[in-house]
């Protein structure tokens, strides 16, 4: 797991240096819509194929599932990537995007880094080893007053027909707590909800290329991971509670009761 892990990081940081040299560069006009309010660019897929070959040339029996080139997942052991959380900031040269790379065993993450290009920041995780930013280990810690948290969101862009639905979670969640930002990488909210920056996170919608390493992150760090029922099923339903556990009991108390998804 350490080789991985150092191989894995390699791959980040060689996307990395992608990312960094279209950014600013390239712009929204320049993309194209793979779906309704999802772009990709040149980057997204240079980047991909940089995460890939590297990757692949550490054990090619191990399977590779990238956001923009698919793969295969039916193998034990698959790579699960996404070599530009955070396109559409990247596009309009917000900086705030990231690389996620997870390595999952028979379905479920057991390595997980994200990499936070202009900043230089690696967060990372290895199953039932604790998660680390830039080598110092990182915590959750139980908020003194659960008002005065700050919790971390994103709009159910790809489903915008749930949005009513939504803004009834966001209402009553922007009334309990002391704030709520959303910064349009989810994977970077995991990594700062793991990092104590965030109490909580809640999203709607999502791949699992978006939350795959950020949610073993936030595991590793002391904090707990939910679907929107309070079950298991996040990397499959795309719905995903994170956090201090006593923020994500009150999280998901609100979604139970606002969230018609």
């Amino acid at each position: 797991m350490d080789k991985a892990l150092q191989i894995g990081i390699k791959a980040a940081k060689e996307g990395g240096k992608i990312l960094l040299k279209y950014f600013n560069k390239i712009h929204i006009e320049e993309s194209r819509e793979k779906n309704r309010n999802d772009f990709v660019s040149l980057a997204d897929l240079q980047s991909e194929e940089k995460i890939k070959e590297i990757l692949t040339s550490f054990d090619p029996d191990i399977g590779f599932l990238g956001e923009e080139g698919g793969g295969d997942i039916q193998k034990e052991l698959y790579w699960v990537v996404d070599p530009l959380d955070g396109t559409k900031n990247f596009l309009h040269g917000f900086p705030f995007f990231a690389i996620s790379i997870a390595l999952l065993k028979r379905g479920n993450p057991i390595l997980g880094i994200i990499y936070e290009p202009v900043r230089d920041d690696i967060f990372y995780a290895i199953k039932g080893r604790g998660a680390y930013l830039n080598k110092e280990k990182i915590y959750i810690s139980p908020p003194e007053e659960r008002r005065l948290s700050l919790i971390a969101t994103g709009f159910p862009f790809k489903k915008k027909e749930k949005l009513s639905s939504y803004l009834e979670v966001f209402k009553e969640v922007f009334l309990r707590f002391s704030g709520i930002r959303r910064a349009g990488s989810a994977a970077l909210d995991l990594a700062y909800t793991a990092k104590n920056t965030f109490a909580g996170f809640f999203e709607f919608g999502l791949s699992v290329w978006d939350i795959a390493a950020g949610s073993l992150l936030v595991e590793e760090a002391g904090g707990i991971v939910k679907d929107s029922k309070g079950k298991d099923e996040y990397l499959k339903t795309g719905n995903i509670v994170a956090g201090d556990s006593k923020v994500v009991e009150t999280l998901l108390e609100i979604i139970k009761q606002k969230w018609k998804g």
